[in-house]
C-alpha cells in the first residue's frame, strides 16, 4: 500500500507542476499530413490570362468541362485571324465548335461521364460541316465578345447536342442553348462590344481567296475536363 501511495503521490505532483512540458510529436507523425490539411483556394487572376474572368467560382475537386468539335489548322481561319489581329482583337489559338456549355463536373464523376458520352455518341456518323459568314457573339455573362464563322448544316450538330444533353441531364447539369447558332470562334475581346464589332465587320473588307476551303470533315469529337482531353471517334 505504501508503494501504491508513493506512486500516486508522485503522479499528482507531476500533473500539478506548471513547468511540465508535453512530449514532442515524432517528426514522422508531424509530417505525414503535410500538404493535405490545408489547400489554399485558387485565386481568380484575370491579369494572368488576358483579363478573362471565371464564369463560375473555382472549387477544389470541380472540373470545368465541355464537349466540342476540334478544328485543325485551316488557311481560312489563319487568314481571317491575321487580319483581325491588326484591329487589336485577341486570337483564339485552338478554335473549336462548342456542343455543350462549360459545366462543372466533380472529379469522381469524370470517368463515368466520359463513358456515358462515348456510349451516346457511338451512333453518330462522321459528317462534314461548312463555314459561312462571320458573325459576332457574346458569352452569357457579357464579359467577352467573339467573332466567329457560322457553321452549318445545323441538323447533324443538333443530333450531337441532343445526345450530349441526355448525358448532362443525368448529372443535373445545364443543357445546351435552345436554337443555338453553331459557330467557330476565331477572335475575341473583353466586355460586351457586340454593337461595335458588328459595325466594324461591315466596314472590313476581309481578303479571303475564292478557292479557300470552307468545309471541315468531322471524324471525332472531344471533351476537355480540367487539364485532361478525351477523344470520341465517330463511326
Amino acid at each position: 500500500m505504501d508503494l501504491i501511495k508513493s506512486y500516486s503521490g508522485d503522479s499528482d505532483d507531476e500533473h500539478d507542476d506548471p513547468e511540465q512540458k508535453a512530449l514532442p510529436v515524432p517528426e514522422a507523425i508531424a509530417s505525414m499530413f503535410e500538404g493535405r490539411l490545408y489547400h489554399p483556394k485558387p485565386k481568380d487572376e484575370p491579369d494572368s490570362h488576358q483579363g478573362r474572368s471565371r464564369l463560375f467560382e473555382h472549387e477544389r475537386g470541380n472540373w470545368a468541362t465541355y464537349v466540342y468539335v476540334p478544328c485543325p489548322d485551316m488557311d481560312l481561319v489563319e487568314t481571317v485571324q491575321d487580319q483581325l489581329a491588326e484591329f487589336g482583337l485577341e486570337i483564339i489559338k485552338h478554335p473549336h465548335i462548342s456542343l455543350t456549355k462549360t459545366v462543372v463536373l466533380q472529379y469522381h464523376w469524370i470517368q463515368r461521364f466520359i463513358n456515358d458520352v462515348k456510349s451516346k455518341l457511338s451512333t453518330i456518323l462522321r459528317f462534314t460541316v461548312n463555314f459561312g459568314d462571320l458573325e459576332v457573339f457574346c458569352n452569357e455573362n457579357r464579359s467577352r465578345t467573339f467573332i466567329g464563322f457560322l457553321v452549318y448544316p445545323a441538323g447533324v450538330l443538333s443530333q450531337c447536342v441532343d445526345q450530349l444533353d441526355n448525358v448532362l441531364s443525368d448529372y443535373n447539369l445545364p443543357k445546351y442553348y435552345e436554337d443555338p447558332k453553331f459557330h467557330l470562334s476565331v477572335a475575341w475581346c473583353l466586355g460586351d462590344q457586340s454593337t461595335q464589332l458588328r459595325t466594324k465587320l461591315k466596314s472590313l473588307e476581309l481578303e479571303i481567296e475564292v478557292d479557300t476551303c470552307r468545309s471541315l470533315r468531322v471524324d471525332k469529337l472531344m471533351c476537355k475536363t480540367g487539364n485532361k482531353k478525351y477523344n470520341f471517334d465517330l463511326v
